[in-house]
């Protein structure tokens, strides 16, 4: 798909050095090493292991960098991001822009959830996107509008938040599904433990329905 094309191409010119091997084999085997101050440090492998992380994350901070969004607020938030490999962020970004979204949309989204970067597609944004398009009825064409007014609903659980939510708020009397998607969505990310559950709870406590 061209959108999907276009991300790659995107992606491969900002981030390109993470794809780049050393030019010569004397490179690789230059270390700074630092002065041992822990057994660890006198492992015979650590000073490979750490400079070939340290040289990912710095790829990695200056990837999210040139996006636009803040590297130290995104590891800070989601530390996987500093283990997670950048053929997977690109693999995201790409299927992110194969549902609708533009080049623009990524820093906000990513700034605001930054946990997206380490989703798996198949798991957790596969479903999202059905779940969108299958319950709330929202076309495909229209998956950016919905994703950019609440990026929280890629983070969430289907089963266990988006899904017992929709469900909850439809025995409410919610029946407006256009603006449950367009402009109530965060209704539909609550923690389900502390807030949906003891609704839930009291509710069929008290008869109001049955759960």
């Amino acid at each position: 798909m061209p959108q999907v094309a276009g991300a790659v191409a995107l992606h491969s010119s900002l981030c390109s050095m993470s794809y780049e091997k050393p030019s010569s084999p004397s490179r690789s085997t230059v270390h700074v090493v630092p002065k041992p101050t822990s057994l660890l440090q006198n492992h015979p492998l650590y000073p490979q292991t750490h400079a070939k992380h340290s040289l990912e994350l710095k790829e990695k901070i200056l990837c999210l960098e040139v996006m636009g969004v803040d590297a130290g607020k995104a590891l800070s938030q989601n530390p996987d991001l500093r283990t997670v490999s950048m053929e997977s962020i690109h693999s995201i970004i790409s299927f992110l822009m194969s549902k609708g979204l533009q080049e623009k949309d990524l820093p906000r989204i990513f700034g605001m959830c930054p946990k997206i970067l380490t989703s798996d597609i198949k798991t957790d944004l596969n479903p999202v996107f059905d779940f969108i398009l299958q319950e709330l009825k929202v076309p495909e064409h229209s998956f950016r509008r919905v994703v950019n007014k609440c990026p929280r609903l890629l983070t969430s659980s289907v089963k266990d938040q988006l899904r017992p939510a929709f469900i909850y708020l439809r025995r409410l009397g919610f029946k407006n599904l256009e603006a449950l998607a367009y402009q109530d969505s965060v209704l539909l990310v609550p923690n389900v433990e502390n807030t949906l559950n003891p609704k839930l709870k009291f509710f069929g406590d008290s008869g109001t329905f049955q759960g």
